[in-house]
């Protein structure tokens, strides 16, 4: 009788899966940002000839934003993924052009209010000095609110890590180290961001 249950509800949850058809979804997102720890590592040769191994990390707060817009697809009844992408505030004088794939969860359903939760993580494009790609991932929670049909607004908070590289200068000259006498040129950014999103 068990096993014949058993089948029962997994013919069950297999139908329901096969009958659901993906939705496409849309999203614009706003941000705010505080930056609290910064930590790097460098491993360079300087104009003496010498090399420089510099390790350290330093609490500070500093106060950023974002704008992200999305589009994706409802997979199922509770999850979605989206592709976000805008312009994100990491620290002093640096921004990115994030393109992030974010997976969100909502046990009651997309289209219902209670629970998100998301996973994201991105590729990053420097918009000023030092363009090289980096990397950026977050982890977030908070609660949807159905506004009508489709359409609904989340609050959330998620935790960040912002992955990037430095302009090292010289200690002597003050001049830029080139990047073939750079062996290692790498930071990271802690924060917490708190934002709030309308889903269509």
């Amino acid at each position: 009788m068990k096993k014949l249950l058993l089948t029962a509800i997994l013919i069950l949850q297999a139908s329901v899966l096969l009958a659901w058809k993906p939705k496409p979804s849309f999203g614009l997102e706003w941000g705010y940002t505080g930056t609290f720890l910064r930590t790097h590592q460098y491993n360079y040769i300087y104009s003496a000839g010498s090399r420089i191994i510099d390790n350290g990390s330093n609490w500070w707060y500093y106060s950023n934003g974002s704008v992200l817009a999305g589009a994706g697809l409802d997979v199922s009844r509770t999850v979605n993924l989206s592709v976000y992408s805008g312009l994100l505030g990491v620290y002093s004088h640096r921004w990115m052009v994030p393109v992030e794939l974010r997976t969100s969860w909502c046990p009651a359903g997309l289209e219902e209010d209670g629970l998100i939760t998301h996973a994201g993580v991105a590729a990053t494009f420097p918009t000023s000095t030092l363009m090289e790609t980096t990397a950026r991932i977050n982890l977030g929670a908070g609660r949807r609110f159905k506004v009508y049909r489709h359409i609904s607004v989340d609050f959330q908070m998620s935790f960040n890590l912002t992955l990037d590289h430095d302009i090292i200068h010289d200690p002597d000259t003050h001049a830029y180290i080139l990047p073939d006498k750079t062996v290692r040129n790498y930071s990271e950014y802690w924060g917490v961001n708190i934002s709030a999103a309308l889903n269509f």
